[in-house]
């Protein structure tokens, strides 16, 4: 088999394909992250922009985390899950704090 004998359509894949591998190899991207188990844990908010109305949060492996359209407060106590060393948070929360009645 030549290069004469395969077509530009497949050709033109093989390129695409071998530089998707090559800019993730650079980057060192690491496709068993994409995998990974979600993570659920409590995290405060560290940062709020009230002019962009985003909020940063910061999970166990030290990334930090954007809240778009965030409602909550500086100090607050979110339940976040995310994957491992990824920058995206799938699913967020409030934790409501029980009252002890210490006073």
């Amino acid at each position: 088999m030549s290069l004469h004998d395969i077509s530009l359509k497949k050709l033109a894949i093989i390129m695409i394909a071998a530089g998707v591998i090559i800019v993730f190899a650079i980057s060192g991207f690491q496709a068993r992250n994409l995998f990974a188990p979600s993570i659920t844990e409590d995290s405060q908010v560290i940062i709020k922009n009230q002019q962009q109305n985003t909020c940063v949060v910061e999970g166990s492996d030290r990334v930090p985390r954007t809240i778009s359209d965030c409602p909550y407060n500086m100090g607050d106590t979110v339940s976040i899950t995310y994957k491992p060393e990824q920058p995206s948070i799938e699913r967020h929360g409030l934790v409501q704090v029980a009252a002890d009645g210490a006073g």
